[in-house]
C-alpha cells in the first residue's frame, strides 16, 4: 500500500527556468485529496541532492543552505505544497548522502514523521538511475517523467500523472479518480463535474463544461462574456490507471442558440448583477478569472 509520495524537483516539477513544467500546480493540487488505501491522507514530501556541506554536518552550516534552496522553491511557486517545509523538504545535506541513497529516503520519511516504509513510497523523479536503484534496490513503487531526449518513462505531461498514482494508491479509490480526471480533463480546457465508472469495462462516462465566448444582442455590457455550456463523454482506463479519450470542447449552433437565449433572458429579466437594468435578487453575476475571462456564473449565497 503506498503512503507516501517522494518528489524530486529539478527536471520533475521545475525546469531550468525554476518554472514548474505545465500542469503540475494542477496534479499536486489534485494529489493534497488523495487518500490511501485505509483512507488516510496519502503524505508528500521533496527529495533533492543540493550542495553537501563540509563534514560534520552541523545546523549551522546546513541552515543557510536550506534557507537558499527554500528560496528557488519559493520562486518557483511550489512551496506551498511542501509546507511545513522542516518535515516535507529533505536535502541530501541534511543526510550527508545523494539520492538514491537508502539513508536519505529514509531520513526524509523522519522528517516527515511517518511510520511508512520505504516499500510503501513511491519515488517521482525523472532520473532512470535513480529509478532503478529505488526500484530493484529498495523495493519501492516508482514513476519516471519524460527527461529531456528520454525513450523510456512513465509520462510525460503532468496532467497524466495523477491517474497513473490514483491507481498505485488505490485503483478503487473514487475520490482519487475524480480528482485524476479532473485534472485530465482541464489540460483538454474542461471543467469536470462529475465521473461515473461504466460497470467493469474500465469505461468512465464523464460530464463537464467548457466556457465560450458569446455576445449579447442588445445588451452592449454583456459583450465577450464567457457562458458554460455541457459536454459529456467517455475516457478510458488503461492497465496502469492511464486515461485516454476527450469531451468536445467545440459547443455545436444549437447549444449555442440556447444558451445564447437563456442569457438574453437573463439579461432581459435583470438578472445579472453589475448590468445595465439589474435586479437587487439578481441570480447571477460576471466574474474575472485568473486568465481575464469575464465569466457568467450563479451567485453565491450565503445562509442568514
Amino acid at each position: 500500500m503506498i503512503k507516501v509520495i517522494m518528489f524530486d524537483l529539478g527536471d520533475t516539477l521545475i525546469g531550468a527556468d525554476q518554472r514548474p513544467f505545465p500542469h503540475v500546480r494542477e496534479a499536486l493540487t489534485a494529489l493534497r485529496d488523495f487518500r490511501t488505501g485505509d483512507d488516510k491522507p496519502l503524505q508528500s514530501c521533496l527529495v533533492s541532492d543540493y550542495k553537501m556541506v563540509p563534514p560534520p554536518p552541523t545546523r549551522e552550516k546546513i541552515r543557510p543552505l536550506f534557507e537558499k534552496y527554500l528560496g528557488i522553491l519559493a520562486d518557483s511557486g511550489l512551496r506551498e505544497f511542501f509546507e511545513p517545509v522542516d518535515e516535507r523538504v529533505t536535502l541530501s545535506t541534511h543526510a550527508g548522502v545523494a539520492k538514491p541513497d537508502r539513508a536519505i529516503l529514509e531520513l526524509a520519511l523522519q522528517r516527515l514523521r511517518s511510520a511508512a516504509r520505504l516499500r510503501e513510497c513511491l519515488f517521482i523523479t525523472e532520473n532512470a538511475d535513480h529509478i532503478r536503484a529505488a526500484r530493484q534496490t529498495l523495493g519501492m513503487a516508482t514513476l519516471q517523467f519524460k527527461a529531456p531526449g528520454a525513450t523510456e518513462f512513465d509520462f510525460d505531461d503532468w496532467s497524466k500523472a495523477p491517474a497513473l498514482i490514483a491507481h498505485l494508491v488505490d485503483p478503487e479509490q473514487p475520490d482519487n479518480l475524480r480528482g485524476a480526471v479532473q485534472v485530465h480533463l482541464a489540460a483538454q480546457g474542461v471543467e469536470n463535474v462529475n465521473t461515473e465508472p461504466v460497470g467493469a469495462s474500465g469505461k468512465l462516462h464523464v460530464t463537464g463544461q467548457v466556457w465560450h465566448k458569446l455576445s449579447v444582442p442588445g445588451h452592449p455590457d454583456l459583450s465577450d462574456v464567457h457562458v458554460a455550456v455541457p459536454v459529456e463523454g467517455e475516457l478510458t482506463r488503461g492497465k496502469t490507471g492511464e486515461l485516454a479519450g476527450k469531451l468536445p470542447t467545440q459547443p455545436d449552433k444549437e447549444q449555442l442558440d440556447e444558451v445564447g437565449s437563456y442569457v438574453r433572458s437573463l439579461a432581459t429579466h435583470g438578472q445579472i448583477g453589475g448590468s445595465a437594468g439589474a435586479s437587487a435578487r439578481a441570480t447571477h453575476v460576471i466574474e474575472t478569472d485568473d486568465q481575464g475571462r469575464r465569466k457568467l456564473v450563479r451567485k453565491r449565497f450565503s445562509a442568514l
